[in-house]
């Protein structure tokens, strides 16, 4: 039940601007709380701010609730998965384990339980009677088999709306809520979403922070390797020109080209590709990639493969990087780093892009005692971004990489 105590409040204009001149006098009623319910969530609230993990502290927050109820009460709370496609456990101990590791990942949607509708309609969803109701068509016998007859679920939401994941009673005969099981829902739902709240904002800044050391390391490393791409290129250039002038006209189209490939490297800093993001052939990628270390007199670096393979904007940042750091490390310590040296890319696509990077003429090759920034960064890029693979053959002849990438990926 519901209790109501009526509040006069006395407000001058300048609080509330739409009452007329002068001082005034309104009546608004307002449903009380009864004292243990704040004693319960000033105590859920102080145990959020205590910190711990998300799983101790939902936990905390079930055993809590589920206490005045001497065991006729089974709580559970599920959070959604970070693409809110679906429901994760989040903690539910009283619950059977087999229980809750059955409907660990169940989608987010009608007719997937109390807790599936829930979260997908954003509404309470109250199910008197397991198995009598149409929403535990799929999950009936599970629930039952179990020993638990009804199901309470109601959507735990985000300050923004967003929905954080559900708060569910469970009985073991069917049952209907009580005004004062209302009460201790709607409290329970609001102080876990402040938990799950903190938790992925704490998420967030420490994924932040991950980033920021990792684009600060990133930084570092591209910054050396500018220099020694200088190096290796006036080098080469050195070795075929024949007069100063020739030198020059040398060094700064090889400039040009390593601005090009920079450019292709962090797409989205030139204006132009902000207005009007397109699809990229992959041959001039790579083209542009390695323009820096093409020979006047041509053939050492052989580009093969069919011209129609296109990759999406927001892929060309990967393809990139990667192709960057293969050139790099091959013209400082591979076929690109000597005048014979030899290096052909080659690709072919269906369902899976398969690009190939061959060496052959350089120095002999050893297999790396560890890995170094540039090639976790490769191989980090390779599985994160494109749940693709990566795969070395240090051959005495030359390094062979295969590059296997999902065409969906890149598209």
């Amino acid at each position: 039940m519901l209790y109501f105590k009526t509040i006069v409040l006395t407000l001058p204009l300048s609080y509330w601007p739409r009452l007329p001149t002068g001082n005034c006098m309104t009546y608004i009623n307002v449903p009380s709380v009864s004292s243990d319910l704040l004693v319960a969530e000033r105590d859920i609230l102080t145990r959020v701010a205590a910190g711990g993990s998300l799983g101790d502290v939902l936990r905390d927050i079930i055993l809590m609730v589920e206490k005045p109820s001497n065991g006729e009460m089974l709580a559970s709370i599920l959070f959604t998965s970070e693409d809110g496609k679906h429901l994760l456990e989040g903690a539910a101990p009283s619950l059977p384990p087999a229980y809750n590791a059955a409907i660990h990942g169940i989608p987010v949607g009608q007719g997937i339980g109390s807790c599936g509708t829930a979260a997908f309609t954003a509404s309470p969803v109250i199910v008197s009677d397991i198995a009598n109701d149409p929403l535990w068509a799929d999950f009936r016998d599970l629930a039952i088999g179990h020993g638990l007859r009804a199901c309470w679920s109601m959507p735990i939401l985000a300050a923004d709306g967003r929905v954080l994941g559900t708060f569910a009673n469970y009985y073991r005969e069917p049952k209907e809520p009580t005004e004062r099981d209302l009460e201790v829902i709607g409290m329970v739902t609001r102080t876990t979403a402040i938990a799950i709240e903190k938790h992925r904002n704490e998420l967030a800044r420490e994924r932040a922070e991950e980033q920021r050391l990792l684009l600060l390391r990133e930084l570092n490393h591209r910054v050396k390797n500018v220099f020694a791409l200088v190096d290796s290129m006036l080098n080469m250039s050195a070795r075929s020109a024949r007069t100063p002038e020739e030198f020059s006209e040398a060094v700064r189209g090889r400039f040009r080209a390593l601005s090009r490939a920079h450019e292709l490297i962090q797409p989205g800093l030139s204006l132009t590709e902000i207005a009007d993001p397109t699809d990229v052939p992959l041959c001039q990628v790579i083209e542009d990639i390695l323009a820096p270390y093409v020979q006047d007199d041509g053939g050492r670096i052989v580009v093969a493969g069919p011209e129609d393979v296109q990759i999406s904007p927001r892929a060309v940042t990967g393809i990139a990087l990667i192709l960057h750091e293969l050139a790099t490390n091959a013209a400082k310590y591979g076929a690109l780093s000597r005048p014979e040296g030899r290096l052909l890319v080659s690709w072919c696509i269906s369902n899976v892009l398969e690009l190939q990077w061959s060496e052959e003429g350089g120095p002999e090759v050893n297999v790396p005692s560890g890995m170094g920034f540039g090639s976790r960064l490769t191989k980090r890029t390779v599985e994160g971004q494109f749940y693709g693979t990566i795969d070395y053959d240090w051959r005495p002849d030359g390094l062979r990489v295969v590059i296997r990438l999902p065409a969906d990926r890149i598209r």
